[in-house]
């Protein structure tokens, strides 16, 4: 794995995450509102137990496919910072960590240290280079 799909594997883990809690909420809120109905009709027998029970079992299974990925992320996030404490500039490392770890973008960054965007992006891109020249071999970074 290079420099750059290291720095953007981050964010594509922590979009699964966000969007897995997303469809946590929506099946819970599917549950509830069956519950709610199954509640208010009584036992009927009319299946809706079984609907519960299976989005019981779809956000149980979610939420452990969460959990793995947070480990992920987190085993991620500490290779990350590995990775970038190497570079010796602190400015170039900060610009990094809030690019690829907090997912800002060139404006918000600039915004927050006092650069023009376009000053972040050439940071970013002298950092990036600096640490693809100190991790060449994939195997050093994996």
């Amino acid at each position: 794995m290079n420099i750059r799909k290291l720095l953007e594997s981050h964010k594509e883990i922590d979009d699964r995450i966000n969007l897995g809690l997303e469809e946590i909420a929506q099946l819970r809120a599917l549950a509830e509102r069956v519950t709610q109905r199954f509640t208010f009709l009584g036992s009927t027998g009319s299946g809706n137990s079984d609907r519960v029970g299976n989005y019981a079992v779809k956000i149980a299974d979610l939420e452990l496919r969460i959990d793995r990925e947070i480990d992920g992320l987190v085993e991620l996030r500490e290779r990350i910072m590995n990775v970038v404490s190497a570079l010796g500039d602190s400015t170039e490392r900060l610009i990094i960590e809030r690019r690829y770890i907090m997912h800002e973008s060139a404006e918000e960054i600039g915004e927050k240290l006092g650069y023009s965007s376009r000053h972040v992006t050439r940071i970013l891109r002298k950092a990036i280079t600096k640490l693809e020249a100190l991790y060449p071999d994939k195997e050093d970074i994996a």
